[in-house]
C-alpha cells in the first residue's frame, strides 16, 4: 500500500511540476494540456498496473483465496493496451492439482482472457468510433498517434457484435394510444466491392413532427434497418411488428401510415402490418413531375394541382400535353415513365388528401442520409456484404440511442471474479490513506516553501521527484 502511494505522489508532484513550467516559461495552453494528460495517462497505468499486481500478490500469499491452484511460475509478464495506454504487469501462472489445468488467476479476476492484447473497454469505443469515421482513423485513439490499432482490427471487432442483442426496446411498459402511428421507408445506393450497389434499408417509425417548420424533428423515432436481400424483407417487418405490437394499444390507432416511394418491399411492409396504408413520400413524387414536365412552369402547376386533388383524369390530360409537347423520343419516354409511376402509386397520391392535416410528410430521403450515407455511401469506397451490413445496422443502433461500447463489453468482456478481502485489510488501508491525508494537510500549512516563489516551489518538486518517494520503506 506505501509503495503505491509513494507512486501516486510522485506522479502527482509532476504535474505540478507541469503546471509551474508553464507558469515560469510561458509555455502555451496545448502544450500545457498535453503534458498534464501524458502524467495522467502514465498515473493511470501505475493504477491499474498496482491494482493487478495487488490482486495476484494476495492470490499467491492466500492459499484459502486459491483453493486447489498451485503456483507454477511467477512474475510472467503481459502487455495490454488499454486507454491509457500500452499497460505492462506481472503476473503468477497457477496449475490445479486436480485437473490439471493453467490458469492466469488474477487475469481472470479482472476480466481479463488468456489471449487478450487490447481492453475490452478500449475496444468498445474504437468500435463506436467507427460508426462515425474510417475503421483507420478510429484505430488512431491518441492526437499524438504515439500507439494505434489497426483498421483492420477494428473492423474484425465490429463485426464480433451479435446485433440480435442489441434490438430496440419500448422506453415505457405501458401501451402508447394514439390515433395514428407514422412510418417512413427508404433505401440507401451504397458502392459494392463487386457488382451492383447494395442497398441497405431504413425503416423509422414515428409519432409525428413538432418544432418549427425550418427545424422540424421527428417525435419519437425508433429505426429498423439492415441489408435484406430479397426474400429477408419479412424478417424487417416482423422487427417493426413486434415494436408496434409492444409499444402501442393498436386497437386504438386508426391507421399506421406508412410513407416512401412506392417500392415493392416498402408495399410488402404496408401489407405485413394490418391497418397499414401506404401515403407517396412528396420528395419522389416531384423528382416524377419534373421528368415530365421539364421547364415548362405552366404543365408542372397543372400537374402538381391535378395530384394534390386526387384528379386521376386530370393528371392523366396534363400527361398527354406534356407528351406532344415532348421534342425527342428520351423525353416523351420520361413522361410515359412519370405517368406509369404515378398510375401504380395512386393509392398513395390519393392519401395526400385524404390524410391531409393529419400526415406529417415524409423525409425519409433526410433521415438515410443521416443514419446510412454519412457513412458509408457518401465516403469514396466500396463495401461488402458483411460490412454494409453490421454498420447498417450499428448506426441504426446509435441513432436510437444505444452504446456500441456497452453492447461490446456485453458480448466480449469476460466477467469479473469478487474478490473478498479480509475486513482488517481493508481498515488498515483506510487508515493509511487517513494518515497520508493529514500529512499533506500539515504539509500545505506547515512548509515555508509552499508560500515561497514559483522558482523555489519548482526546486523543491525536482527535488522531491528524483528520490521518486516522500514517505520510507519498511
Amino acid at each position: 500500500m506505501d509503495d503505491l502511494f509513494q507512486q501516486l505522489w510522485s506522479k502527482f508532484l509532476r504535474i505540478g511540476e507541469c503546471v509551474l513550467d508553464a507558469l515560469e516559461k510561458g509555455v502555451d495552453y496545448q502544450e500545457l494540456q498535453g503534458k498534464v494528460r501524458e502524467e495522467l495517462d502514465g498515473l493511470g497505468r501505475e493504477i491499474m498496473r498496482s491494482v493487478i499486481e495487488a490482486a495476484d500478490e494476495r492470490l499467491r500469499l492466500n492459499r484459502s483465496e486459491r483453493r486447489g491452484w498451485v503456483v507454477e511460475q511467477r512474475n510472467h509478464v503481459k502487455e495490454l493496451l488499454t486507454p491509457f495506454g500500452p499497460l505492462r504487469y506481472a503476473r503468477t501462472y497457477f496449475k490445479h492439482s486436480a485437473s490439471q489445468s493453467y490458469a492466469y488467476l488474477a487475469d481472470q479476476m479482472m476480466g481479463i482472457t488468456p489471449h487478450q492484447r487490447i481492453d475490452a473497454g478500449l475496444m468498445g469505443e474504437l468500435v463506436e468510433r467507427a460508426t462515425e469515421q474510417s475503421f483507420r482513423r478510429s484505430g488512431e485513439w491518441s492526437e499524438e498517434k504515439s500507439w494505434r490499432v489497426s483498421g483492420q482490427t477494428v473492423m474484425k471487432a465490429s463485426r464480433r457484435i451479435e446485433m440480435t442483442d442489441c434490438r430496440p426496446v419500448p422506453a415505457s411498459r405501458a401501451l402508447r394510444r394514439l390515433p395514428y402511428v407514422f412510418i417512413q421507408a427508404d433505401e440507401d445506393h451504397v458502392p459494392n466491392q463487386k457488382g451492383p450497389r447494395w442497398q441497405p434499408r431504413l425503416v423509422t417509425v414515428h409519432e409525428g413532427t413538432d418544432g418549427p417548420p425550418e427545424r422540424r424533428r421527428l417525435v419519437d423515432p425508433m429505426r429498423f434497418g439492415g441489408l435484406y436481400l430479397r426474400g429477408e424483407a419479412e424478417q424487417l417487418y416482423e422487427e417493426v411488428w413486434k415494436y408496434l405490437d409492444a409499444t402501442y394499444d393498436l386497437e386504438r390507432v386508426e391507421a399506421i401510415l406508412v410513407s416512401g416511394d412506392g417500392a415493392s418491399w416498402i408495399r410488402g411492409l404496408c401489407e405485413y402490418l394490418p391497418g397499414a396504408e401506404f401515403v407517396l413520400d412528396r420528395f419522389h413524387a416531384r423528382k416524377y413531375v419534373l421528368a415530365a414536365t421539364g421547364s415548362d412552369g405552366d404543365l408542372y402547376r397543372e400537374l402538381w394541382q391535378a395530384l394534390h386533388e386526387a384528379d386521376r383524369g386530370q393528371m392523366r390530360s396534363v400527361m398527354a400535353k406534356a407528351k406532344e409537347r415532348a421534342e425527342t423520343a428520351a423525353q416523351k419516354e420520361r413522361v410515359m415513365e412519370s405517368l406509369r409511376y404515378f398510375e401504380s402509386r395512386w393509392d398513395g397520391v390519393t392519401a395526400w388528401k385524404r390524410y391531409e392535416g393529419i400526415w406529417p410528410g415524409c423525409s425519409a430521403e433526410g433521415d438515410v442520409s443521416h443514419v446510412y450515407a454519412a457513412r458509408m455511401s457518401s465516403r469514396p469506397m466500396a463495401w461488402g456484404r458483411e460490412g454494409v451490413d453490421q454498420m447498417s445496422r450499428l448506426r441504426v443502433m446509435c441513432c436510437n440511442g444505444g452504446s456500441v461500447k456497452e453492447a461490446y463489453l456485453k458480448q466480449h468482456s469476460q466477467t469479473m471474479t469478487p474478490v473478498r478481502v479480509a475486513r482488517t485489510y481493508i481498515s488498515e488501508a483506510r487508515r493509511q490513506i487517513q494518515s497520508h491525508r493529514n500529512i499533506a494537510t500539515m504539509l500545505r500549512g506547515n512548509m515555508p516553501v509552499m508560500n515561497s516563489s514559483h522558482r523555489a516551489l519548482r526546486r523543491m518538486l525536482r527535488s522531491v521527484i528524483d528520490k521518486n518517494r516522500l514517505f520510507p520503506t519498511r
